[in-house]
């Protein structure tokens, strides 16, 4: 796998990296499920695990590059660079 360069819907391009399988690991172990008293599932570390996709998965996502994007922007690209991402599985 090489790196690849994707135009989002928005006409922003930008160029997804490959990630190591360490890094792969990190990103996917960075959401957690946890049950409240009630039993109610809660997703914890959503936001945080897309930020670390982006950071790992794209070409010069730094802070100014990522607050410049939006909410829509950033679920398209996160899931861009996770299907990126080959493992066999």
């Amino acid at each position: 796998m090489a790196d690849k360069k994707v135009k989002l819907k928005s006409g922003k391009e930008v160029i997804l990296l490959e990630m190591s399988v360490d890094d792969i690991d990190v990103c996917q172990d960075t959401t957690s499920i946890i049950f409240d008293k009630d039993g109610n599932q809660v997703l914890k570390g959503i936001n945080a695990a897309r930020t670390m996709w982006l950071r790992k998965g794209v070409k010069k996502a730094d802070d100014k590059f990522i607050k410049s994007l939006s909410e829509e922007e950033k679920n398209e690209l996160s899931l861009l660079v996770r299907e990126h991402q080959s493992l066999g599985e």
